[in-house]
């Protein structure tokens, strides 16, 4: 088959990939079937959309199983038709484009005996030439955020053009120093350039098709044509507020307010002229690794991006060196390296590269981190690591009744009800345990909670019933509080009728986190010094590096989320996603597996709470 673009993408990574791949020589020079392509674009589009998701217990959103495909997928698709209808509003001339890859335009194009192919999301012919205009399932933000402080105000190196085009500040008639230094737009530039990055991941993609279609161009005769074309990114508006106007109940994603259009286009032509160079550097490479296929192990790196819904699909096989526990990537921001006493910096694949796979290959001398010793030393006694006088102190924190708080949201890439922007995190779900005295809470009688029937909007109702039943005196526990709250403040600017309600109970919010882990501000103000208080109040050896609640309730109760039917948050919202095409008898079904998923949440919060407890007696 063909090298499409996200196998060009993927084989690039390492030499390995490609022979993993299982790719046969004989058929480089065939062209890829649709049905092919279509395959290889639509694993890559819901790792976007994944990307976009809130998960915070280590659930892996790489192996994606079709169900989840299935569910997201159409909004994708919705995206890459917004952005088509949107497009003429900012750029003349004609236009292809469809969520059907056979009717989207294509281009292709034979080096070295190989062939590589790509389709485009938008392609726009004018008077002039041609645009090449890529949809993506992210947003502004990702952009509009690169840049630096100048006098307390952040400055972007992006900025709208006098056509509402995002350009660079170089590509456009203005003196860079005027927005900020010279060094610091740069090095924000820069960020651009790292195909890893969050940003760069996605100029990466563009460059790399720009790099397909220069090449066809040339292939048939038309050079003059390459100095006409340009190459834009169309994402998302983070700032676009949908109004809550809908037409056969479909959504319309008119302008909001403000005048903003639902998606955005960023102008990326100079960066990814910049990029040639290295593709070309990069398609040499790919061709080596295909004539030479070598199926031999390689160097771990961050190409393989181990921790990011963009991960190889092949890390289970090159990671197999590294224990499934208590491996040297448990450790709490080995990210940024380790030193040894004479400040000597050993970055992480470095190290497991040599050999250094499991925590103890470590020595303690090049860990400089206590947070990193502490995780060491309980690994090596097999004890737990417990600072009884802030977990005391913490728990002290907490006034009765306390309300066991956990919301479940549908992170949708469109927003679905009026106030909402694109990713917002649409809650449809609450858990509430009610333990109004200490130690007094059962789990069916004290259990109170929310879940939307179908996909309405049933917000309203679920505010309403929360605010009735917290009250105005008491503690909200949660578990990882910036979620929480960041909701409550949405559902507050979103019913204002409720604002003050919902502000309170934000302002009742505890997180059981500061107890577990810690909280440097908290335990400060409670007297500790800067040291003590951002020490560990709690680490086990079976926490693996990390602190979810799936990983910390084992240890303070016999509970389990293994077996459960939904058993975790990707799986809860898919379950909701199918609602309205579920029969009556599936339907009544996974509404009560999804009741018990979130309930098993809330309980685990009361669980963990009386298991430090009785640590601390």
């Amino acid at each position: 088959m063909a090298v499409t673009k996200t196998n060009f993408i993927n084989y690039s990574r390492c030499p390995r990939y490609v022979s993993l791949d299982n790719l046969k020589k004989d058929k480089l020079m065939s062209m890829v079937t649709l049905e092919e392509y279509k395959k290889e674009e639509e694993e890559e589009i819901i790792k976007e959309i994944l990307g976009g998701m809130f998960d915070d217990n280590g659930t892996d959103l790489i192996d994606v199983p079709n169900d989840h495909l299935e569910v997201m997928m159409p909004y994708y698709g919705m995206v890459e038709l917004l952005a088509g209808s949107v497009a003429p509003k900012y750029f003349p001339g004609t236009f292809k484009y469809s969520a059907a890859t056979r009717e989207q335009e294509s281009f292709d194009a034979v080096i070295d005996n190989i062939r590589y192919l790509c389709y485009v999301d938008i392609y726009n012919e004018h008077d002039n030439g041609f645009n090449i205009i890529e949809a993506k399932a992210t947003t502004t933000k990702k952009y509009l955020e690169m840049g630096t402080k100048v006098d307390g105000e952040f400055q972007s190196i992006f900025m709208k053009d006098e056509n509402g085009i995002y350009k660079l500040l170089e590509n456009l008639e203005v003196n860079i120093e005027d927005y900020m230094p010279r060094d610091k737009y740069d090095k924000a530039r820069s960020k651009l350039f790292n195909r890893y990055g969050s940003a760069g991941h996605y100029v990466y993609d563009l460059a790399v098709q720009r790099y397909i279609i220069e090449h066809d161009l040339r292939d048939n005769d038309m050079v003059d044509k390459l100095d006409n074309v340009r190459y834009y990114l169309t994402v998302l508006n983070s700032e676009y507020v949908f109004g809550g106007k809908y037409e056969c109940g479909e959504p319309v994603y008119e302008p909001d307010g403000d005048g903003n259009d639902i998606v955005c286009f960023i102008d990326l032509t100079s960066v990814t002229g910049d990029y040639m160079d290295k593709i070309d550097l990069d398609r040499k490479r790919v061709a080596g690794y295909i004539n030479d296929l070598k199926a031999n192990g390689v160097p771990l790196g961050e190409y393989c991006e181990s921790k990011k819904t963009t991960k190889c699909k092949y890390c289970k096989i090159c990671w197999d060196r590294l224990p499934s526990v208590n491996s040297i990537m448990a450790y709490l921001d080995g990210h940024h390296g380790f030193k040894d006493v004479d400040g000597n910096k050993y970055e992480r694949f470095d190290l497991i590269n040599d050999g250094y796979v499991n925590m103890l290959d470590v020595p303690e001398r090049m860990l400089n981190r206590e947070k990193n010793i502490i995780q060491r030393r309980c690994v090596e006694s097999n004890e737990p690591y417990m600072n009884k006088d802030k977990i005391i102190d913490g728990i002290k924190q907490l006034e009765y009744p306390i309300y066991h708080l956990d919301f479940e949201t549908f992170p949708c890439p469109l927003p679905r009800y009026r106030g909402e922007k694109c990713y917002t995190q649409s809650v449809f779900q609450f858990s509430l345990h009610i333990e109004r005295e200490p130690g007094v809470c059962d789990k069916d009688k004290d259990h109170y909670g929310f879940l939307a029937p179908d996909h309405l909007d049933h917000r309203e109702a679920l505010i309403k019933l929360m605010c009735e039943l917290i009250g105005d005196k008491g503690t909200v526990l949660v578990y990882n509080e910036s979620f929480e709250k960041t909701r409550i403040k949405e559902l507050s600017d979103i019913f204002p009728e409720y604002k003050t309600k919902l502000m309170k109970i934000r302002s009742m919010i505890f997180d059981l986190m500061n107890i577990v882990k810690t909280k440097s501000s908290l335990y400060e103000e409670l007297g500790y010094d800067k040291v003590e208080a951002s020490r560990f109040n709690y680490y086990h050896p079976s926490m693996n590096g990390s602190f979810s609640i799936k990983k910390v309730l084992p240890l303070f109760s016999d509970l389990t989320y293994k077996g459960m039917e939904i058993g975790n948050g990707v799986e809860a919202l898919v379950a909701y996603a199918r609602f309205p095409k579920m029969n009556p008898k599936d339907f009544e079904h996974k509404y009560g597996k999804l009741v018990d998923y979130c309930k098993q949440d809330t309980w685990a919060m009361y669980c963990v709470l009386e298991g430090l407890k009785k640590c601390v007696k």
